[in-house]
């Protein structure tokens, strides 16, 4: 049976212990959790930007990039099994930069300068969270079995 799977995994360019790591990453790591996490935090701040959430927010907690689900993901498992990944690194470099200009959104709504706020949102902080999305995607398919 062993030397079947090899063969199975070798026709698809797998060996038998890539194929295993692979199977083994989607059982510690949800990419659907990283997805909806992230669109979580996006309606979120959105929520904020447009006055329709009561909880206030801090701009030095939304501004780091370990302390949002994915987040915690990155700089977690996801880091333990993609840590030699370059689609990950910029997985990495995109939330961090999203945060931080998360973090700018929440102090110019705070200054009442919705108007920067919502240049932000609709420019760097889009881009940002789109190229979150795509490398997601990415580490997503790189890791498929």
């Amino acid at each position: 049976m062993m030397g079947l799977m090899n063969g199975i995994a070798g026709l698809f360019g797998l060996s038998h212990t890539e194929k295993k790591q692979k199977v083994h990453i989607h059982e510690a790591i949800n990419f659907m959790d990283g997805i909806n996490a992230h669109v979580k935090c996006k309606v979120h701040l959105l929520n904020h930007l447009n006055g329709s959430s009561a909880e206030p927010l801090d701009p030095a907690v939304i501004g780091r990039d370990d302390q949002c689900v994915l987040g915690k993901w990155i700089h977690g498992p996801a880091f333990r099994h993609f840590h030699m990944s370059p689609i990950f690194y910029q997985l990495r470099s995109q939330h961090a930069q999203m945060h931080h200009i998360a973090g700018n959104i929440v102090e110019h709504v705070q200054a009442n300068n919705r108007a920067a706020a919502e240049a932000l949102m609709e420019g760097k902080y889009k881009d940002a969270s789109r190229k979150v999305m795509k490398a997601l995607t990415e580490l997503n398919q790189s890791a498929k079995a």
